[in-house]
Parts: C-alpha cells; sequence; structure tokens
C-alpha cells in the first residue's frame, strides 16, 4: 500500500516538474502589411521560454488546415489580408472548434472584411472602405501617437503585473466592438478607440486582441513585451 502511494505521488511530482518546464510553442502569421521586419522578430526571438515559427501568407493557410497545426499550442496573427475569400472562413471555424488558443496584434483587427464571423472571432474589426456603404462605419488611424495605456482589469493574469504605460505607437478609431469581450486595456487618447485589449471566446477558443505594435518603436516598449509574455503563458497555460 505505501509502495503504491509513494509511486502516485512520484508520477504526480514528475508530471508537475514536466509542466513547469514546458515550453509554448507559438506559430507566428504574417503577411499583407509591411512593417520593421527585423525588429519585430527580435522582440519574439529574445523572450526567454517561448519558441516561436513564423510562415506568410499565402502558403500559411496549407499549415492552418494540416495537421502540422497541432503541433503548435498557440496562434499568433500579424496579417493583414482585408480581402480574403470567404471560403476561408472555414479555416477559423475549424481552428476555433478546436480549441487552439488566438492572439490578435495590432492591423490583424482589419483582416478578413467579408465575414463577419472574423469580428465574432476577434472580439472586434477595422472597418475599411469597400466593405460597407456606410460611411459613418469606417474606422481611421493615426500614425506616431503616445497612447497613455491605463489598466482596466488588475488582476488578470495578463494584466495584474502591468502598470499604467505610455507606448508610441498608432491608434485606432471608430473600431466595432464584439458584445461579451472582457476589457483589459484602454486609453483616453482623442484619436484612438478607448478599448486596446480584450479577450473574447469563439466557439472552444479564448481569443485576445491587443492593439499595439505598428512598427519598432512600439516593439521596444518593456511594458507591450511584458503584455506578449503574459498573454503567450496565460492562452497556452505553460
Amino acid at each position: 500500500m505505501k509502495k503504491t502511494i509513494f509511486n502516485i505521488i512520484l508520477l504526480v511530482t514528475t508530471a508537475s516538474l514536466i509542466s513547469c518546464t514546458q515550453t509554448p510553442k507559438v506559430l507566428l502569421i504574417v503577411g499583407g502589411h509591411d512593417y520593421d521586419t527585423t525588429e519585430f522578430f527580435q522582440m519574439f526571438y529574445s523572450m526567454e521560454g517561448i519558441a516561436f515559427d513564423s510562415a506568410s501568407h499565402p502558403g500559411v493557410m496549407k499549415i492552418l488546415q494540416s495537421e502540422e497545426v497541432d503541433s503548435y499550442d498557440m496562434l499568433l496573427f500579424y496579417d493583414f489580408i482585408p480581402d480574403m475569400p470567404l471560403k476561408d472562413s472555414a479555416v477559423f471555424i475549424n481552428l476555433s472548434k478546436q480549441g487552439i488558443p488566438m492572439l490578435f496584434l495590432h492591423h490583424a483587427l482589419a483582416t478578413f472584411q467579408g465575414w463577419e464571423g472574423y469580428q465574432e472571432m476577434v472580439g472586434g474589426k477595422y472597418v475599411m472602405p469597400g466593405f460597407t456603404t456606410d460611411t459613418t462605419l469606417l474606422s481611421d488611424y493615426k500614425h506616431d501617437i503616445d497612447l497613455r495605456i491605463k489598466v482596466m482589469d488588475q488582476v488578470h493574469p495578463i494584466t495584474k503585473e502591468i502598470k499604467e504605460f505610455v507606448i508610441h505607437d498608432e491608434g485606432y478609431s471608430n473600431i466595432r466592438l464584439q458584445e461579451g469581450i472582457h476589457p483589459l486595456l484602454g486609453t483616453s487618447h482623442p484619436d484612438c478607440a478607448p478599448l486596446t485589449g480584450w479577450v473574447n471566446h469563439y466557439n472552444q477558443s479564448t481569443c485576445l486582441y491587443l492593439m499595439f505594435g505598428h512598427d519598432k518603436h512600439a516593439y521596444a516598449n518593456a511594458s507591450f513585451q511584458q503584455l506578449l509574455q503574459n498573454s503567450i503563458h496565460w492562452l497556452t497555460n505553460l
């Protein structure tokens, strides 16, 4: 009996140690928009204890539809494909039904303009010209502004260690927000939407959006880097 109890304790301890030392594996998805490539990848590859691969459009869609996607703990979207074909909605629906966590950064808010389900998944949408006849719904942007970011949820694992900070970045305004999202971060800047980060749930997937990340000035921001690391660990539970 004592030997059985000892073996159970040993197994639980070993499993706990394996869990603590596991490295999250993230697929970075890019394409469709210019960005400071070197600084972008330096930001991610400098993060200790997290493994990254990257793939760009259009080739990444094959990965997202194959068993290869199962080798990743989460997907990080930094793409900008407004005219993505409607048939590709099936890819995202399938991923969400598998429950794979997804993190959407900055201009990924404007991807897939023709599918309403994308907003339901991301939790918001940047509305572009050519995809609506109502001009009052069009979103806007402002480059090179200093956004003072306030933490709206001080107990959430992503933001609880984050203090109010300023980031030199691009702001989006008049964006659409999905009902039921959980606010994490916000700002009072007149050229930016009041909400700059949130958590959403779509099918079985947890989805997170962060507005930050236009260029190398944002990539160098220590608070943004910490938010990314916190987000990855929280989404993957690793």
